[in-house]
């Protein structure tokens, strides 16, 4: 039952990205689902309610499997009430079948757009942050990846897809707000990501990797995880900690891991 306190849970879903924000008053989004709906279901099962079978948003930051794999089905299994999506599709069979499942549930969905203020209620503010300026004249789908800032009360969360280099300098130089208490790692902990100047304008106090146990990718970067501790900055992981939540009443944080 709704609680008064937000609910940021970075999901357990091996080498993807899958986060369920629950606000104050109870409602839901969803933001990407992983490489795998079995193991999307399997999570959202283990932090909702068995009888809850709405989430009121879900947002696809990019259509690039990790992120968009688990979601395909989802609306099998879920009423969703708004979808938030790139600015940037693709023609891959997978999301052939996301835009097939949107349409037989008759929902369309929103494009992100830097700027855009989405009240989630119980008090909790989105922004989207990206795509707009910062990526324009860049073709990578990574780069076009909507990047949410969460705020509820004095605690935000900066929540990146996986946009890199080019686009988070481009954000530090436009002067979009980037502080955030918990940053998600932009793409995994990639070497092409979290530059100098983005961690310093970000200035966060935890930093949170979605990412699998020994992924063929070699993430997180050895090179960005010196750069975190020289930041002095802690580090949270999917791979060791296994699902990671984040809850506050907007002034203290605490956090709950399944590992």
């Amino acid at each position: 039952m709704p609680d008064g306190r937000l609910h940021v849970a970075f999901l357990d879903v091996g080498q993807g990205d899958a986060i369920l924000v629950t606000t104050p008053d109870g409602r839901q989004l969803l933001i990407d689902g992983g490489p795998s709906a079995t193991d999307l279901n399997w999570r959202l099962g283990q932090q909702m309610p068995f009888w809850d079978r709405t989430l009121e948003m879900v947002v696809n930051t990019h259509p690039d499997s990790d992120h968009l794999g688990g979601m395909v089905s989802l609306l099998d299994r879920y009423r969703v009430e708004q979808a938030l999506v790139s600015d940037m599709a693709v023609t891959s069979q997978l999301y052939r079948e996301w835009e097939k499942e949107l349409a037989e549930a008759a929902l369309p969905p929103t494009i992100g757009q830097a700027g855009t203020e989405l009240d989630l209620g119980g008090g909790v503010i989105a922004t989207v942050l990206n795509p707009g300026p910062a990526c324009a004249g860049i073709d990578d789908p990574n780069d076009h990846s909507v990047v949410l800032r969460l705020e509820f009360g004095e605690i935000s969360f900066l929540l990146t897809g996986d946009i890199e280099a080019a686009v988070e300098q481009k954000l530090v130089a436009s002067g979009v707000p980037l502080e955030a208490t918990v940053l998600k790692s932009p793409h995994h902990g990639s070497r092409t990501s979290s530059t100098d100047a983005f961690l310093e304008a970000v200035d966060p106090q935890l930093v949170v990797i979605s990412v699998g146990a020994e992924n063929s990718f070699g993430h997180p970067s050895p090179e960005v995880m010196e750069r975190y501790a020289a930041y002095r900055l802690p580090v949270l992981r999917t791979d060791e900690r296994g699902t990671i939540e984040f809850i506050t009443d907007g002034q203290q944080v605490w956090m709950e891991t399944t590992r």
